[in-house]
């Protein structure tokens, strides 16, 4: 299904997994050079997506709906900036997670590049089983998410985690959270004859 203007959102798909990969690195151990690693392949992104969204646009044989994906890709992008910022904030301040909630993140991170790689090779097959595949883990993400969520909130009441751990923790799942839901984004947009999802982000 990808032509050569498709093949050209795999590098930035690629940066999207890799910024992943070194915040959550981050996160499991302190890494400033990792960290900045990261967030140099954020800026890269946000500076592809322009140059992306054009060479697509100026494409007609073009599926249309990958003309979206470099936004998308973008606000993932944005997001995990957003984990780079609580997980540098977490090493500034000392902050100390419980293990469970390490646990939870982690999980939420392996979810994270999983959506993130199946939507990837969703632009490159069209393959229609593939697109239900990542809507379906996208809602059950959203749905894991929101019991982490919860229990943590118990963890809070019964003093087990303490303030600033919990405002670090509840941030990272939210980044997290954008990261699953631009890429069922992705999905609704390849899923044939379907109609575009209701909030997806449009390019800048």
């Amino acid at each position: 299904m990808a032509t050569s203007a498709g093949e050209g959102l795999l590098p930035m798909f690629q940066d999207v997994i890799e910024m992943l990969a070194l915040a959550r690195a981050g996160f499991n151990r302190h890494d400033a050079a990792g960290l900045e690693t990261a967030a140099a392949l954020g800026r890269s992104i946000h500076k592809r997506e322009k140059e992306l969204t054009q060479e697509l646009l100026a494409a007609p044989p073009e599926p249309e709906a990958l003309r979206f994906v470099p936004a998308h890709l973008e606000r993932m992008g944005d997001a995990i900036e957003g984990v780079i910022r609580c997980v540098r904030t977490i090493d500034a301040e000392g902050t100390v997670f419980t293990d469970r909630g390490i646990r939870e993140v982690n999980e939420l991170f392996d979810r994270a590049a999983e959506m993130v790689e199946c939507a990837r090779d969703l632009t490159r097959t069209g393959n229609q089983v593939l697109a239900r595949h990542v809507e379906i883990e996208s809602l059950r993400f959203q749905d894991i998410a929101s019991e982490f969520a919860r229990a943590h909130e118990e963890r809070l009441i019964e003093g087990v985690c303490m303030p600033r751990a919990s405002s670090a923790y509840l941030a990272i799942l939210d980044y997290l959270r954008e990261v699953a839901r631009h890429a069922r984004h992705i999905a609704n947009r390849m899923a044939t004859g379907r109609p575009r999802e209701r909030g997806a982000a449009q390019p800048r």
